[in-house]
């Protein structure tokens, strides 16, 4: 107990000593310095080990800073040097944090101009946060077919989404389907929404899979069980 009660009252000092450091550099330095100071954080995969048993409190608190810091630069020069080595550093702190992946997928590849900073985050969650699957698949789907222009691999990941357990399963089976047929791979396409159909218990979900079928597969001839 009396060991826990000294790492908080550490913890407390050493943020205080940084907010007081900060302050400080503020009241010293240039106007983009004060705007780009409290970004920078050592890029280091170890980084965890330095924080004291408090990885998700301070990744919590970085979370709140990088959106203040995307906020102020959006409303104003549409700079983001730090973004990427922030997101980054957050999901090392906290490789479960979804917002930090939502972010990195859904606006990180047009504000940066960086879709491989984007790849690498998306694939660090799609292999840490367990609860979020379909929607980070999607959105590694969608950034290969948008900024990749590779609409087999958008497909495989839009795919892999489908799968998850709870997915909107015909939503999805229907954009992978149709990235499969704009790639050439039509046959696979549309085995694979075969499949989805014949393996669903779900009358509703087999309703909704052949009127995708009809629609994107319209010159098909397949019979089903």
């Amino acid at each position: 107990m009396k060991r826990k009660i000294v790492i908080i009252i550490l913890t407390v000092a050493i943020m205080a000593g940084i907010f007081k450091l900060q302050n400080f550099l503020h009241s010293k330095t240039s106007n983009t310095w004060k705007q780009e100071s409290f970004s920078y954080l050592p890029d280091n995969k170890r980084i965890g080990d330095y924080m004291l048993g408090f990885k998700t409190t301070v990744s919590h608190y970085l979370w709140i800073r990088t959106v203040i810091y995307f906020g102020g630069h959006y409303t104003g020069d549409k700079q983001f040097a730090w973004i990427v080595n922030m997101l980054d550093i957050i999901t090392k702190l906290n490789p479960n944090f979804y917002p930090a992946y939502e972010f990195a997928g859904v606006l990180l590849p047009d504000i940066t101009n960086n879709p491989d900073a984007s790849r690498i985050l998306l694939e660090r969650g799609l292999a840490n946060c367990k609860t979020k699957q379909w929607n980070i698949a999607f959105q590694m789907g969608m950034l290969y077919y948008k900024h990749y222009k590779d609409n087999y691999t958008a497909a495989r990941y839009i795919e892999l989404a489908s799968k998850a357990s709870d997915a909107p399963v015909t939503k999805l089976a229907g954009v992978a389907a149709t990235f499969y047929k704009n790639s050439g791979n039509s046959d696979y396409g549309l085995g694979y929404l075969k499949f989805m159909y014949e393996t669903s218990d779900n009358p509703e979900v087999k309703r909704h899979l052949l009127i995708k079928i009809d629609k994107i597969f319209k010159d098909s001839k397949i019979n089903f069980q």
